[in-house]
Parts: C-alpha cells; sequence; structure tokens
C-alpha cells in the first residue's frame, strides 16, 4: 500500500473482482436458475423500469414457468434488491460495499469515482430503479431502507476501523461520512441524464476521487499523468480507461 507525503495511506485503485459471478449479458442456459432470473430481471428493469416489468416477464426470459420464480425469490422488490447486489457483485472493479470483512476504508474513493465510468452504468440504472421503486411499494421501500442501513454500517465501521490504525482523520463522524458516500453515489447515479459527457472522462473520475479521498483524510499520490487538475467540464477531455 502506497503512502502519502503526510504519512496516510492512499486510496486504492481498482482492484480485480475475485467473486465468481455470470456477467450480466444475455443469460446462459448453462448458468444456475437463479443467476438466469437475475440476469434477465436487471435487463428488464434497466430497459422498462421496476413498475413496467412483470415476474411473469422475468421467468419467461429467464426460460422458467411464472409459479418457478417465487422459489427464488419472495417478490418482485426482493429480486430488485438481489439484482443490485448481483450487479455489484460481477463488475470487475466493484468493492464489496455489504461485505465487512472484505471493505477497507480505502477502496471507498475509488468505489465511489466508479460510478463516473461507462461500465457502471447498469448499476446507476438500477440505483435509480430500486429508490423509485421504494417510493411506490412498501414492501420494496422496506428492502431499500435494509440494504441503505446494512451498507451504512458497513461503511461506518471501516472508517472507524481506519481511524484506529491512524489511516483516516481521528475527528471525523464515520457515521456522516458514510451517509455522505451514499448521497454522493446516489448524485452519481443521475449522471447519464445531468451530465452524460463526462462519463468516462478521467478528469471527473480523478474530481471525486480526490474529493472523497479529502473527506476521508487521505491524499492520493501525484500522478504525472492525471488529468484531475484539469477542468472536468472540458468538452476535450480524455476518457477513462479503466485499464
Amino acid at each position: 500500500m502506497k503512502k502519502s507525503a503526510s504519512g496516510s495511506k492512499a486510496p486504492r485503485r481498482a482492484r480485480a473482482n475475485a467473486l465468481p459471478g455470470q456477467p450480466l449479458g444475455d443469460p446462459s442456459a448453462q448458468a444456475a436458475t437463479s443467476d438466469r432470473i437475475l440476469i434477465s430481471a436487471a435487463q428488464l428493469f434497466a430497459t422498462h423500469g421496476f413498475a413496467h416489468t412483470s415476474m411473469p416477464a422475468i421467468a419467461k426470459r429467464s426460460g422458467i414457468t411464472p409459479g418457478a420464480i417465487y422459489r427464488h425469490f419472495e417478490s418482485k422488490a426482493q429480486l430488485l434488491v438481489e439484482v443490485v447486489r448481483y450487479a455489484l457483485a460481477t463488475l470487475p472493479t466493484s468493492v464489496r460495499v455489504l461485505e465487512p470483512a472484505q471493505l477497507d476504508a480505502s477502496d471507498l474513493p475509488e468505489f465511489a469515482a466508479s460510478y463516473t465510468t461507462p461500465e457502471y452504468k447498469l448499476i446507476r440504472q438500477l440505483s435509480l430503479e430500486i429508490h423509485d421503486a421504494g417510493s411506490r411499494a412498501h414492501d420494496a421501500m422496506a428492502l431499500l431502507s435494509k440494504v441503505n442501513e446494512e451498507a451504512a454500517r458497513v461503511i461506518s465501521r471501516s472508517v472507524s476501523a481506519a481511524q484506529k490504525s491512524g489511516t483516516v482523520d481521528p475527528n471525523l463522524d464515520p457515521d456522516f461520512a458514510a451517509l455522505f458516500l451514499q448521497v454522493t453515489i446516489m448524485g452519481l447515479a443521475h449522471l447519464d441524464t445531468l451530465r452524460p459527457d463526462l462519463i468516462g472522462s478521467r478528469a471527473w473520475h480523478d474530481f471525486i476521487l480526490d474529493r472523497v479521498s479529502a473527506l476521508l483524510g487521505f491524499r492520493r499520490p501525484t500522478d504525472p499523468d492525471s488529468d484531475s487538475d484539469r477542468d472536468p467540464c472540458s468538452s476535450n477531455e480524455a476518457e477513462f480507461d479503466p485499464d
């Protein structure tokens, strides 16, 4: 782990995903039934929205009967929540936000900045869908609240652990830091509508990385090839290359 001049750990760049999972493309006939359901549901939720996607339609796309889908998922709301979890787990640069054993506070800046990349388009769409569903359906809201609270606790604990090890600002409120990160990510989920031209911008990615790093007390090492000092709204920005 690299350290900044101040001695604090530097925020991590994206890391490879070691978890197995079927990519969110077209569902394979060889994939497990639950995977086929999740992949099909993700595509339909992103294309038609939660309200206009039915369980029978998801079952048909998955190659199973409508009744069989309820042996895997109790409701459409639960399926949407699991789709978001699954989508995050299958992204190559995803941070395990809901897995305490695999979350390090130094991963958080890159996790937020990843929402500016083209690879996270489906995650941005699903993030908006799950919050929209929460405003329409009581069961979806209950599940969403549970997931949000769980994520906030995991993030807060990772920040607290980093404070104890001396790598994060000791004066930072861990709960507020977790809430700030969640609000920032939710705002970035609207990027496709607000500023689609910034999706893939290396300067915008680095701007988000730097701001979240600064909040947590990290300092990113100087990158001579970085565009972070340039205006992220410039139309001449180079696209972000995750490799």
